[in-house]
């Protein structure tokens, strides 16, 4: 053994005890729960992140902070008419929305359209989902595909993608592509963004 460098049992030794650091139990119990669907998994952000600033256009009309919405946990969907996948989560979401009225989960589905208002609407209409909170973001300034290009805090890692917000404001993670959200995993990952 050469001087300075530590044997294979004190290396052993020395790596499970990190490992035992490493994993954390009380950690663990407090980690969101595992959601899968389709070919896709719920991402972890690490670090997390805490909710911005962010102004979000209202398909009705109008316009709210992002951030006012801290305190409640929110599913912030992107989405765009083009994408077929799309056009089955959003049911999905319209029905989750409304399941929800009496609790404080916000189900927010932002459009990445970049035609007009009247285009978004008709596309909306076509799906008969009326309870779902659709905003839009034509010019990319909420999510991006490109972060240099807008300065966007969220990224589009695929479409559709959605974003879980802890009700202490932080973004837990996301769910690229559509998902099942009423599969008894989903529940379970909203129920934790309700308490963390």
């Amino acid at each position: 053994m050469r001087p300075g460098l530590p044997s294979r049992r004190g290396a052993l030794i020395g790596g499970l005890a990190a490992a035992a650091v490493w994993f954390d139990p009380a950690a663990a119990a407090t980690s969101p729960p595992a959601f899968s669907s389709g070919r896709y998994q719920f991402t972890l952000l690490a670090p997390q992140r805490m909710l911005p600033s962010i102004r979000l256009f209202r398909l009705a009309g109008g316009s709210f902070d992002l951030a006012a919405l801290r305190g409640r946990p929110i599913l912030l969907n992107f989405w765009a008419s083009w994408c077929a996948a799309c056009r089955v989560e959003l049911p999905v979401l319209d029905r989750l929305s409304q399941q929800t009225t009496n609790r404080d989960l916000r189900v927010i589905a932002v459009s990445e359209d970049r035609g007009s208002r009247d285009q978004v609407s008709r596309f909306i209409q076509s799906l008969a989902i009326p309870n779902l909170a659709v905003c839009l973001d034509p010019n990319g300034y909420v999510a991006h595909t490109d972060p240099d290009r807008t300065g966007a805090p969220f990224a589009l890692y695929g479409m559709p993608i959605t974003y879980l917000i802890a009700r202490s404001g932080g973004i837990v993670g996301y769910m690229p592509g559509a998902a099942d959200w009423t599969d008894p995993a989903a529940e379970a990952l909203i129920a934790y963004l309700q308490t963390a």
